[in-house]
């Protein structure tokens, strides 16, 4: 997935030179609760087994005048917006710092763990950013007085369409996205690593949706976006399961490849999402995207949108550096209309990796 260069590669410098380290070593995977915990609640509160709590949390509607839109079920985010006030409100979180990009006074409040941040913007017109969590931005837009977040529906209903025509892929295919080395020596061994770190990582959650956000997290926080590959065209081997396994590194696809190979040993029928992403910040109602592989599962008769490459922010370096950055949680259950602005289906695909390993045999 293509990201805005010019700005990445000064992050990813100055990162390099506060970190001191230039280390091209792939780096081990971490099991760390961390990954899992901070703002997004990944611990023993949220697990079904000390819960009354249902598998996937229930939201309300979005309504269709734009007035509102759900951002993070997980954490009861929202934004509303009447008239030139904006409205951020839900659970407080890690490094939150909220802010919109255009003239405006505000006012913040903290109350039992949940926060209200208001925004009144000045009389400005058009698109402008609400600025959530670091990189985390919502685009609205602005005109004669009124305020609405960007929603892009012929986007919501492309992407609901590729969730209603998903396709199966041919196994013989599933198995290049194994590794390049298609023995079934080699294939077994691949699926037994992946099952090793899914149970670890799972190890303790018992709900399909804790599982898959556990997950998600995981591979966010342990591969690293590939430059070098990206330089390169991004050869076939960069997606595979193997090479994130040797190399802790890939790109969009790669990510995408690794979550739904993990959820599948849980049992979770995770899809490969191929389309289109907006970068810099921008929606489809600005400008056209380019080419960028994400995921989507249903759990209790709903779609849960992951995007685990982009809730990343590891990269390994043009020199062969691994940066370690943090983890957002913005992309992980993110609603119709939000991941709408930014992403664009062309289909879906659903990969049986066991199964493509068992034809070998």
């Amino acid at each position: 997935m293509q990201r805005n260069k010019r700005l990445l590669i000064a992050v990813l410098t100055a990162a390099a030179v506060l970190s001191g380290c230039r280390n091209t070593e792939a780096p081990e995977f971490s099991y760390e609760s961390h990954f899992f915990a901070d703002y997004d609640r990944i611990d023993d509160k949220n697990s079904s087994e000390v819960s009354e709590t249902p598998e996937t949390p229930e939201i309300p509607e979005e309504p269709e005048d734009l007035s509102m839109v759900i951002l993070d079920s997980i954490n009861e985010r929202r934004i509303t917006c009447d008239g030139r006030t904006i409205t951020l409100s839900g659970t407080i979180g890690e490094n939150f710092t909220p802010t919109v990009s255009v003239p405006h006074s505000e006012t913040y409040e903290e109350k039992d763990g949940k926060f209200v941040y208001t925004a009144v913007i000045k009389n400005v017109k058009g698109y402008f950013d609400l600025r959530i969590f670091k990189n985390d931005v919502i685009r609205l837009y602005a005109e004669n007085g009124n305020t609405s977040v960007v929603r892009v529906t012929d986007v919501e209903e492309t992407n609901q369409k590729a969730v209603e025509n998903a396709i199966d892929q041919p196994l013989n295919q599933v198995a290049e996205y194994i590794s390049m080395d298609t023995s079934k020596e080699n294939i077994d061994y691949i699926l037994g690593r992946i099952t090793e770190i899914s149970n670890t990582v799972c190890e303790g959650l018992t709900s399909d949706y804790d599982k898959l956000r556990a997950i998600s997290r995981w591979v966010s926080a342990n591969i690293y976006y590939d430059y070098a590959a990206y330089d390169k065209g991004v050869p076939a081997e960069t997606l595979t399961l193997q090479y994130m396994i040797e190399n802790s590194s890939s790109v969009c696809g790669g990510y995408s490849n690794m979550t739904s190979a993990l959820a599948a040993v849980q049992g979770i029928k995770v899809y490969n999402v191929h389309g289109s992403a907006v970068t810099n910040n921008r929606t489809f109602a600005e400008e056209d995207g380019v080419y960028h592989e994400w995921n989507y599962a249903v759990l209790d008769g709903r779609v849960i949108w992951i995007d685990s490459g982009w809730n990343s922010y590891c990269y390994r370096n043009r020199d062969g550096s691994y940066s370690k950055g943090n983890i957002g949680f913005k992309y992980f259950d993110i609603s119709p209309s939000a991941l709408a602005q930014n992403h664009k289906a062309k289909y879906a695909e659903y990969r049986d990796y066991f199964a493509a390993g068992d034809l070998l045999s």
